[in-house]
Order: structure tokens, then sequence, then C-alpha cells
């Protein structure tokens, strides 16, 4: 393997790239001691060291963002690429921490959907789910067994149509169709069926009157 470039990434680590491809960072210091430099081998003895060094550091650093806050294993997998692991150290890792139980998709999409419920549409939550790498079969599964389960589901997904209204402060009593239109697209837009929003306004303007 040839040392093909060593790009600065900050005031302390530098990108290094092996056979014009970019391999891993290190710091300036582990730089010299592994006498890496441009345009010269890499020797298997270093690198096998290389490895093992990055390995612990993956390990140490999956450990210190999982201490943070849950996450997918997508969010994982792609912090750990931000950190310019390699591929098979990021592989090693992710598997470790999947088999040990500490990265579980289906707890994670769980508790993102009981967390969010009371403040997102059901379409808006299945939409950041699946941007988080969640299977899309495991979360219908999960926002229908939440739904037979929990009796105040329609509550719940109501009561955030209800606080756009109050937070605009429609007037019920002197109808405004202009103010109306911007209400139902807004919730619309944020992931709520038009029949949903125009049952809980007829709610709310019976209640008025």
């Amino acid at each position: 393997m040839v040392v093909t470039g060593i790009k600065k990434i900050d005031a302390k680590k530098s990108l290094v790239y092996l056979d014009e491809e970019p391999a891993f960072s290190l710091y300036k210091s582990e730089i010299r001691r592994y006498q890496i430099e441009e345009e010269k081998e890499l020797s298997h003895e270093n690198y096998e060291q290389i490895l093992k060094v990055l390995l612990r550091r993956c390990r140490e650093r999956t450990a210190y963002l999982l201490g943070r806050s849950d996450k997918s294993e997508r969010e994982l997998r792609l912090k750990l690429v931000q950190g310019f692991y390699p591929e098979q150290i990021i592989n090693t890792v992710v598997s470790e921490y999947l088999m040990m139980g500490y990265v579980d998709d289906y707890r994670y999409a769980s508790n993102y959907v009981k967390y969010h419920l009371s403040a997102k549409s059901r379409d808006r939550i299945i939409l950041s789910l699946i941007a988080k790498g969640i299977d899309k079969e495991m979360i219908h599964e999960i926002m229908d067994g939440y739904e037979l389960e929990n009796e105040d589901f329609r509550k719940q997904q109501n009561k955030i149509i209800e606080k756009e209204f109050v937070k605009r402060k429609y007037d019920f009593e002197h109808e405004n169709k202009e103010m109306l239109n911007k209400i139902v697209t807004s919730l619309c837009r944020k992931g709520f069926q038009y029949d949903d929003v125009k049952t809980v306004y007829q709610q709310l303007k019976e209640n008025v009157n």
C-alpha cells in the first residue's frame, strides 16, 4: 500500500490516502510514529498496528455516541463514517453493539413513536424513521400496534391539530377563509390528512356555537 496523500482535517488530525483512496485519520504524532509519508510504502506491520488503534478508538467513539443518545444503526454508521474510520472497522464495531443489544432499530423506532406522537403527525413520524434507516415494514408494524394498543392515539393526533387553530387564534365565529386555508395547508404539509383536519375543525366550530 502506497501513501498517496495526507490531507489536514483540523489542527490535530489528518486524513491518510492509500492507493488514491481515503483510508483513515490519525493524529500528527501517530503519522510520525508510523512513518507515514506521501509517495512511500506503508509497511504491513504498521498498517496492522494502525487498525488496532483505530478499532479501539472506534469502540470508544461508539460508546460515547450511544451514551449521549440512542441511535438507529444507520445513524451510528453515518457518525462513524464522518470520523473517517475504515469500513471494515465500522462493520466490526457496529456488529458488536448489535449483538450486545445496544443498537436495536425496533426499540429505537418504538421509543421514537411514543415520544413524538404528541407533537408530530403519524405520516411525519413514518417519514422521519425512514430517513433514519428504519425498515418500512418494521415502522408500520410498530405504528399499527401502537394504534391498536393506545386508545388515546386519535385524541393525541387531534390535539396537535387543535393546537394549530389555537396558535393561529382562529376566530370560528367570524370565518376567515384565507386564514382557514393557510391553517389547513400548514397541517397537511406536516403530514395530517385533510379529512382529519376537517373533522377537528368542525368539532371546534360546533363547540364555539
